[in-house]
């Protein structure tokens, strides 16, 4: 071989472990962390509804309460787990985070074992949202602190990749076990969680600290009107992408008459689709403002809920689930990235608390909503679905106004120089 041949190929190696930041050892660890976990989770939330509502005979709109009082706790922790992340630091949260989770989900399997009251397993459920409140701000901080800014957009696409790695595969493997009961697909969940614990322990290095100011309440929360203005978008994002959770599901099985053994079917397009188009698509778009890609995740968000009013069988939901994973693809990356680059350094942990609990509000409100829709207009697909897909009409209008104030207070942030001469 031509030695010219041989350096231009060593350079094409080179460059490709450039792009995919394989010199950051600690993404690869978190990311890997959150594939295990989602593993997990796709096991388990697509399959908790149709378990309330079809087994244990709780009404649908109650149902749509529950979830919502679920990531009320989220809520309610987001913004405490991403303020300890930043005087604690991100590893120590991560590990409480992971073990809380395994001891909530292996209660949660023995109650659904024994037969419990369904008000405990409820309980339970809900409190169990405290385990994702440590461990998602924590995370994302996470990937902020290792990475420079140009590598922003890429690495939080590569996280999101390799956690919906595992939401390709958990809603295959909890459609087959679901039959079996419900309780193992709880202590997989606990053992999911085992693993992040691990992982995190052995491949995430302990840092101090960004910030010695947690002394009171206040210093947990985030007043600043750019991050507020921004999260209200992401808002609207995540009230229509929680349709997913809870609407989806139930729809699919008691309307459209999917057999539960196949739902997962529904979910492991969604995954796919991450796992293959996200890298592509982030890569393709790198040179976009971050906001206007949002916007046309937006778009497609509203289009693909949108047409679930016209679909008739297994085949038609996974097609639009492929139009709303684009969606997926579009919005998500780019909220994480837009945090960190109008967060000051000492406070990213807390900002991205601010958009975990506001992100939290929308798939705590979404269920809601969508359960509602279908108990007043009596499960009829178009009126609940046109309805729904008007949320992200809203997402592309509310995210369109604020874009040009959050770049204008990031590009101040990358040159205060240039600000101050302004």
């Amino acid at each position: 071989m031509n030695p010219s041949t041989k350096v231009q190929s060593g350079m094409n190696v080179n460059d490709l472990r450039k792009a995919l930041l394989f010199n950051v050892g600690e993404l690869w660890a978190v990311s890997s962390a959150s594939m295990i976990r989602s593993i997990g989770m796709g096991m388990s939330w697509p399959f908790l509804a149709i378990f309330l509502h079809n087994e244990e005979h709780i009404p649908i709109y109650y149902v749509g309460l529950l979830f919502t009082l679920s990531t009320v706790v989220s809520i309610t922790f987001s913004m405490v787990g991403g303020g300890l992340s930043d005087r604690f630091g991100r590893k120590g949260m991560l590990l409480t985070g992971s073990m809380l989770g395994a001891g909530l989900y292996m209660v949660l399997a023995s109650l659904v074992f024994q037969g419990s009251p369904v008000f405990y397993i409820e309980l339970l459920f809900v409190l169990s949202n405290i385990s994702g409140a440590f461990v998602f701000p924590a995370a994302s901080a996470l990937v902020s602190d290792v990475t420079s800014e140009s590598q922003r957009t890429m690495a939080y696409s590569l996280y999101r990749i390799m956690s919906n790695v595992g939401w390709a595969v958990g809603p295959l493997v909890g459609g087959f076990i679901y039959d079996s009961g419900m309780y193992y697909i709880f202590a997989l969940l606990s053992l999911t969680s085992i693993a992040q614990f691990s992982i995190v322990l052995l491949y995430v290095k302990k840092r101090e600290g960004t910030s010695r100011n947690l002394g009171r309440l206040d210093s947990f929360l985030v007043v600043d009107k750019y991050l507020i203005a921004f999260a209200s978008g992401t808002f609207f994002v995540t009230l229509i992408a929680s349709q997913f959770s809870v609407t989806l599901p139930i729809f699919a099985t008691n309307v459209v008459s999917i057999p539960t053994n196949q739902i997962g079917y529904i979910y492991a397009v969604n995954g796919f689709i991450v796992v293959a188009g996200q890298y592509p698509m982030s890569w393709l778009l790198r040179h976009m403002n971050d906001i206007n890609v949002m916007v046309l995740g937006s778009a497609f968000y509203a289009l693909g809920y949108f047409l679930i009013g016209f679909s008739h069988d297994l085949l038609g939901i996974m097609l639009d689930m492929v139009i709303i994973t684009v969606g997926e693809n579009l919005t998500s990356p780019g909220m994480n990235s837009v945090v960190s680059k109008i967060a000051p350094k000492d406070k990213v942990g807390r900002y991205m608390g601010f958009l975990s609990m506001m992100n939290s509000s929308g798939r705590a409100i979404g269920p809601s909503i969508g359960t509602v829709l279908m108990f007043i207009f009596a499960y009829q697909g178009f009126e609940v679905w046109t309805s729904l897909s008007m949320l992200g009409v809203a997402a592309v209008f509310i995210l369109l106004a604020v874009k040009t104030p959050v770049t204008r207070r990031a590009d101040e942030l990358r040159n205060p120089e240039t600000a101050v001469s302004q």
